[in-house]
């Protein structure tokens, strides 16, 4: 014996559909609104860090004293290794004391 229907076949079936399409265009507004939120987030994070940079550009003058800082540096650097290979000449002439040979 089969089980007695308290509706007809066709409103189940059009119930089925309507639930169908109301299950489908929820879940597509779900998607939209998740891919937005993450494109603003995206975007937002970007936008931040491009401010961020651009606040900490140096400006000209700024620019101008780190060039000249590093140019004091380098100059420095070679001063110090000129006279570094002036004090090893001294020392390599003064182990044996010979005169050098500049004077012949």
């Amino acid at each position: 014996m089969e089980t007695p229907m308290l509706i007809d076949p066709s409103f189940h079936n059009y119930m089925h559909h309507t639930l169908q399409s109301c299950h489908q265009y929820r879940s597509n507004m779900y998607y939209y609104i998740l891919n937005f939120g993450i494109l603003f987030l995206f975007v937002l994070i970007v936008g931040f860090a491009l401010y961020s940079c651009s606040l900490n550009k140096l400006s000209d003058l700024e620019k101008q004293q780190k060039m000249i800082e590093d140019q004091q540096y380098v100059m420095s650097k070679i001063r110090h290794y000129k006279q570094e290979i002036h004090d090893n000449k001294e020392m390599v002439t003064n182990i044996t004391n010979l005169p050098g040979l500049e004077h012949f």
